[in-house]
């Protein structure tokens, strides 16, 4: 298991009162997991209490990035020690 840290940015930092965490997990789908175990409950909460309802997970409305590169352009999925998980709440506006 590699050991991995993950960086909350802007109005998820605020929501999780945190704006980092380290887990140990072999894959993307792995982390992804323990994160909607240990956050996602918590971020969903904060969420409804600004009048947003979503369901789904934490990935499902997040903008998520391996050592900056995003999910969906990963040739691997496997983590390696040292990575860092990125994830940004969705953006708007131009």
């Amino acid at each position: 298991m590699a050991l991995v840290t993950v960086r909350f940015y802007s109005l998820w930092r605020s929501y999780l009162d945190t704006d980092s965490t380290t887990l140990q997990a072999d894959h993307i789908d792995d982390a992804l997991t323990q994160l909607e175990e240990k956050f996602g409950s918590r971020l969903r909460e904060k969420l409804e209490a600004a009048g947003i309802h979503l369901d789904g997970k934490i990935q499902d409305y997040s903008l998520i990035l391996l050592n900056g590169i995003a999910l969906r352009n990963l040739k691997s999925t496997a983590l390696k020690e040292g990575d860092v998980l990125h994830i940004f709440p969705p953006a708007i506006g131009g």
